[in-house]
């Protein structure tokens, strides 16, 4: 994360970035990866986002721009915010999709389909609880669930639970509210897990897994969204947004459907990519543009 102060030393802003390295089998290859996870949060006081971003932007290339195979800027809400400053560093813009939930006009029960709600209230009266991790031992349960999980996926994959950690706490040692890690328990045992991340107005879904086949009944993989999601209801944020729902969606055309269900909203937006290679833009350029 990206941290810029003004010159009273306030922070005026701040921006998630994501490294990954990906491994191909065919063809035989090691890329790496960096993802700008949105345009950042900035204080109320801050009058010039535009250029702070511009500066993330820089930032971004001295750390990750010597070996990366492309960078990417995801959600940008509004199309126009930035449009020239990433121009200037060659990014082409492409379509996407967001997929998020309003909490402010509608509580999240009432959105649910029926057979998720139905899905619910059963895992509920079979003793499954959700609650938010708080301790060093559920912490670190809840992770490797996670890391278990995605570690046999092609298509995404964890930061290092070192790195976690450190996003799930603040410098004193306590927990932090801006990354939470919810786990789902039955019979005392932890079967899934969900972590969250939050700025000033919306709860951000990075990832999720349950133990779907060895306890199918308790729909474990069902609560862990649905912990992360009603717990942002609570705190009184206006969205949620499901940020895996890009990659995993490349990949299994079904859950796009599945996130349906919690009644998300399906909105077009702008991805802006940027590949090492000058020619692999100027062609992307050319189609997109």
């Amino acid at each position: 994360m990206l941290v810029a102060y003004d010159s009273d030393g306030r922070e005026a802003g701040h921006i998630l970035i994501a490294k990954r390295r990906n491994i191909h089998i065919f063809p035989p290859a090691i890329s790496h990866s960096c993802s700008i996870l949105g345009e950042g949060s900035y204080s109320d006081s801050c009058t010039n986002r535009e250029e702070i971003f511009k500066l993330f932007l820089e930032k971004t290339f001295t750390l990750f721009d010597f070996k990366h195979t492309y960078i990417e800027v995801q959600n940008i809400e509004d199309s126009r915010f930035a449009y020239g400053a990433l121009r200037s560093y060659n990014f082409v813009p492409m379509r996407d999709q967001r997929l998020y939930i309003s909490l402010h006009s509608k509580a999240p029960q009432e959105r649910l389909s029926r057979a998720y709600r139905a899905h619910i209230r059963k895992a509920e009266e079979r003793g499954v609880t959700c609650r938010r991790a708080t301790n060093e031992s559920e912490i670190d349960e809840g992770l490797t669930l996670l890391r278990n999980y995605y570690m046999s996926k092609t298509r995404r994959k964890l930061p290092s639970s070192s790195v976690l950690k450190e996003l799930l706490h603040e410098e004193n040692g306590k927990l932090s509210e801006k990354v939470k890690l919810f786990v789902v328990t039955y019979k005392n045992r932890i079967i899934g897990s969900s972590l969250c991340l939050y700025d000033k107005y919306r709860a951000n879904l990075a990832y999720s897994c349950g133990l779907r086949k060895r306890y199918p009944l308790q729909f474990p993989g069902i609560m862990a969204i649905w912990a992360a999601l009603s717990d942002a209801y609570e705190k009184g944020f206006a969205h949620f947004e499901f940020l895996e729902a890009r990659d995993l969606s490349r990949l299994h055309s079904n859950f796009l459907s599945t996130l349906h269900n919690y009644g998300g909203k399906q909105v077009g937006t702008l991805q802006w990519c940027r590949f090492r290679w000058n020619w692999v833009n100027k062609f992307l350029r050319a189609i997109y543009v």
